[in-house]
C-alpha cells in the first residue's frame, strides 16, 4: 500500500495533522524541566505544561472518535489490511510531530519561562490566557520566543553524569504509548462482538508505558530537577537529559510501527477471553474496586503538603505519579469490565433501567473512595514525606520500591505513618484564604471525570446505532481536563510555590488540600445527578459526528 495515496483523503490527512500536533505538544513536558530550573518555580512550570496538555485533550476530542469512522468502515467492508495501513499512516504523523518538537525545544523553553513569569504575576491562568488573546503586544512577545534549533549547549551521548538507563526506558515507553489506543481501535473493528471491551482495553498496552514513565523515567528526571534547583547538581545536566529524552521520543515514534500489530493482537485475544465471562452479577465488587481507585487518586492533595514540608516539589509530584500509576493500572482493569458488563447486557437483552442502576452503584463506589481519601489525608501526607526522603536517599523510585518490598523495617515505618483522621488544624473560616472559584471548579471537574467512561459506555448500550459512542468518553473527560488545566492546577501550583518561597503560610497549603479533598467527595455525589445528562450529551455529539 502506497502511503502517498492517503494524501488524497482529506479526512485522513487532517487526522495525520492532529496526530502530529498531539505528539508535538506532548513533547513539551521536556521543556518544562528546563524552564523549572531556570525560573526556580517548579510547580508553576508543570501548571503551564497543563495548558499544552489541554490542547492535546481538545485534539483528542476529535481525533479518536473521528478515527472510529474508519473502524466502522473496515468492519463493514472487512478491509482490515487497509485499516492497518491507515493507522500506520497516523503513526508516521506522530513521528513527524515529535521530530518538529525536537527542533522547537529551545523555543518552547523560552515560551514556558515567559508564561511562568505571567502566571506568577497575575496568579490566574485564565487571566494570563485572556491577556494573551486580547493584547497583540503579547503575540509579538510569543513570536520572539522562537529560537533557532540547537542542543542548548548539550552534546549527543554526553549525559553530564546522568544515568543512561532511564533514557532508554523513555524510548520504549514512548513507542508503547504511541500505539496503545490505536491498537485497541483496530482490535474493536476486527472483533465487533466485544468492541466496547476492546476499546476500553487500550490501557492494557498503555499500562506498560505508564510503568516505565511513572516508576523510572519521571522520578529520575524530577530528582535531577530538584537537585539542580537546590544547587546540588550542575545546571548543564538538565540540558543533557532533556536533549536525550527528546531523542528517545523520536526513536520511540519510529519503534512504534513495530509494536502496533503485537499490541492489537494482545488486546484482541484479551477482549475475546473477557467476553466469554459474565460480569453483570459482580457490579458490587466493581463498585468496591472503584472506591479503591478513587482513594489512590485522592492522594494528589497530600503530595502538595508534603512538597512544601520537604521543599522537593518535582520529587513529590513524581512520587504522586507513582500513586497515579497505581490508579491508572486499576482503571485499566476496571474500565474493560465496564465494557464487558455492557457487551453482556446486550447479549442477554438486559433492560436499560437495570444497567443504569448497576452503573449508579459504581458511581457510589467513587464517593466511598473519595470519603476514605479525605479521612486518610494526614496519613498520606506522612507517607509522602517518608517516600520523598527515601527517594533522596536511594536516588531512584524503582530502588525505593525494591527496598520497601524486601526490608521489613520499612514496612514498620509505613505502618507508623498512620495518623488519626483530622482537619489538620483547618477551620471553615480558613476558606477565605483560598480562592473560592477554584474550589468550585474542582468539584465540577471531579463530577465530570467520575462519569466520563461510564456515561459513554452506557450511551453505547442505550443508543446502539450511534457511531463511535464509546470513544466519546473523551468528550466528558475533556471538559474535566480543560477546567482542571485552566482553573484548578494553576492555582494549586501558585499556592504551593508561594508557600515554599515564604510568601504564604504553610497553613494555606493545608487548607487548600483539605477543601479540595472535601470537594472531591461532593463532586462524586453530584456525578449521580449529571450521569444521564452526560449520556444524552454524548449521544448528541455522536449524532453530530455522524452528520460530519
Amino acid at each position: 500500500m502506497e502511503y502517498l495515496e492517503f494524501f488524497s483523503d482529506f479526512r485522513l490527512v487532517l487526522l495525520f495533522g492532529v496526530s502530529a500536533l498531539i505528539s508535538l505538544l506532548s513533547c513539551t513536558t521536556i521543556a518544562t524541566r528546563i524552564a523549572a530550573v531556570n525560573t526556580k518555580k517548579v510547580a508553576m512550570a508543570f501548571a503551564v505544561y497543563n495548558i499544552f496538555f489541554l490542547v492535546t485533550r481538545f485534539a483528542n476530542l476529535f481525533y479518536l472518535p473521528y478515527l472510529g469512522i474508519y473502524i466502522d468502515r473496515a468492519e463493514e467492508t472487512q478491509e482490515f489490511f487497509r485499516l492497518e495501513q491507515q493507522i500506520r499512516f497516523l503513526i508516521y504523523g506522530n513521528l513527524f510531530g515529535t521530530a518538529v518538537g525536537w527542533f522547537l525545544l529551545p523555543s518552547f523553553v523560552e515560551f514556558y519561562q515567559k508564561a511562568i513569569e505571567a502566571l506568577d504575576k497575575y496568579k490566574s491562568m485564565v487571566k494570563v490566557i485572556i491577556l494573551f488573546i486580547t493584547k497583540p503586544a503579547n503575540w509579538v512577545k510569543a513570536i520572539k520566543c522562537f529560537k533557532a534549533p540547537s542542543f542548548m549547549g548539550a552534546k549527543l551521548f554526553k549525559l553530564e553524569g546522568a544515568p543512561a538507563n532511564f533514557l532508554i526506558f523513555n524510548m520504549f515507553a514512548t513507542a508503547i504509548w504511541t500505539v496503545g489506543a490505536l491498537c485497541a481501535l483496530y482490535a474493536s473493528g476486527v472483533h465487533p462482538e466485544v468492541k466496547r471491551t476492546a476499546v476500553l482495553l487500550s490501557g492494557l498496552v498503555n499500562a506498560l508505558a505508564a510503568i516505565f514513565f511513572s516508576v523510572i523515567v519521571d522520578p529520575k528526571a524530577s530528582l535531577i530537577t530538584d537537585n539542580i534547583v537546590k544547587g546540588e547538581t550542575k545546571e548543564q545536566q538538565i540540558y543533557a537529559v532533556s536533549l536525550h529524552l527528546m531523542l528517545g521520543n523520536v526513536l520511540g515514534a519510529v519503534i512504534a510501527q513495530f509494536f502496533f500489530m503485537p499490541g492489537a493482537n494482545l488486546i484482541s485475544s484479551t477482549a475475546v477471553a473477557m467476553g466469554n465471562s459474565e460480569m453483570t452479577g459482580n457490579y458490587i465488587i466493581l463498585a468496591i474496586f472503584n472506591a479503591l481507585v478513587m482513594l489512590k487518586s485522592s492522594t494528589t492533595y497530600s503530595s502538595r503538603i508534603s512538597a512544601v514540608k520537604t521543599r522537593s516539589v518535582a520529587t513529590a509530584i513524581a512520587i504522586y505519579n507513582f500513586f497515579f500509576l497505581l490508579t491508572r493500572l486499576s482503571q485499566q482493569i476496571f474500565a474493560p469490565f465496564i465494557g464487558t458488563m455492557v457487551d453482556s447486557a446486550v447479549k442477554n437483552n438486559l433492560p436499560a433501567g437495570v444497567l443504569e442502576g448497576q452503573f449508579r452503584w459504581l458511581i457510589g463506589g467513587s464517593t466511598l473512595g473519595a470519603l476514605l481519601g479525605f479521612i486518610l489525608l494526614p496519613t498520606f501526607v506522612e507517607i509522602y514525606v517518608k517516600a520523598i526522603r527515601g527517594m533522596t536517599k536511594y536516588g531512584s523510585l524503582d530502588k525505593l520500591i525494591l527496598m520497601t518490598c524486601i526490608k521489613p523495617s520499612i514496612w514498620l515505618k509505613a505502618i507508623q505513618c498512620f495518623r488519626m483522621p483530622s482537619f489538620m488544624g483547618v477551620k471553615l473560616s480558613d476558606m477565605k484564604s483560598i480562592p473560592r472559584n477554584f474550589l468550585i471548579a474542582n468539584i465540577i471537574v471531579i463530577s465530570f471525570h467520575t462519569v466520563g467512561v461510564l456515561a459513554a459506555t452506557f450511551a453505547s448500550f442505550a443508543y446502539p446505532d450511534a457511531r463511535g459512542v464509546t470513544l466519546l468518553s473523551s468528550v466528558i473527560n475533556g471538559v474535566a481536563t480543560i477546567l482542571l488545566s485552566l482553573l484548578v492546577d494553576p492555582t494549586i501550583a501558585v499556592i504551593t510555590d508561594n508557600a515554599i518561597e515564604g510568601k504564604r503560610p504553610f497553613s494555606d497549603v493545608c487548607s487548600m488540600a483539605v477543601f479540595l479533598a472535601l470537594g472531591t467527595v461532593i463532586g462524586t455525589i453530584i456525578s449521580q445527578i449529571i450521569f444521564m445528562p452526560s449520556v444524552w450529551f454524548i449521544q448528541f455529539c455522536s449524532s453530530i459526528l455522524g452528520a460530519v
